[in-house]
C-alpha cells in the first residue's frame, strides 16, 4: 500500500498516472465537499427543506444516488452527523479525478 501511495504521489506531481491516491475511506464511499458549500436536502429536490451546511473540504460517506443527487452522512465539519441530499457536482472523491483541492489531490497544493 505505501508504495502504490508513493508511485501515486509521484504520477500526481509529475502530472502521469490514474490521479490523486484514493485511500481507504474513499475506496468505501468516501467523499468530500468540493463547492464553497453545499446545502444538506431532506429528499433529492433543490425544493426540499434544507437540514444544514457543509463546506469545502468537509467529508462524507455516499449512501444513495438518485437523479443527480446523492445522499451523504456528514463525517467532518459543523455539520458533522447529519444525514441528507446534495447535488452530485458539490461533491465527488478524490478517484473521480475532478480537481477537489483535498488533502488527497496533491496538485492543489503545490
Amino acid at each position: 500500500m505505501r508504495t502504490l501511495l508513493l508511485l501515486s504521489l509521484i504520477g500526481a506531481l509529475l502530472g502521469i498516472g490514474p490521479g490523486p491516491a484514493v485511500d481507504a475511506a474513499q475506496a468505501a464511499g468516501g467523499c468530500y465537499v468540493t463547492a464553497s458549500s453545499a446545502t444538506l436536502r431532506s429528499a433529492p429536490s433543490a425544493r426540499s427543506t434544507a437540514l444544514g451546511v457543509a463546506y469545502r473540504g468537509n467529508r462524507c460517506k455516499e449512501k444513495d444516488w438518485r437523479g443527480g443527487w446523492t445522499k451523504v452522512a456528514m463525517t467532518s465539519g459543523g455539520a458533522k452527523g447529519a444525514t441528507g441530499w446534495v447535488r452530485d457536482d458539490l461533491v465527488h472523491t478524490a478517484a473521480e479525478g475532478v480537481r477537489t483541492c483535498i488533502p488527497e489531490d496533491v496538485a492543489c497544493h503545490q
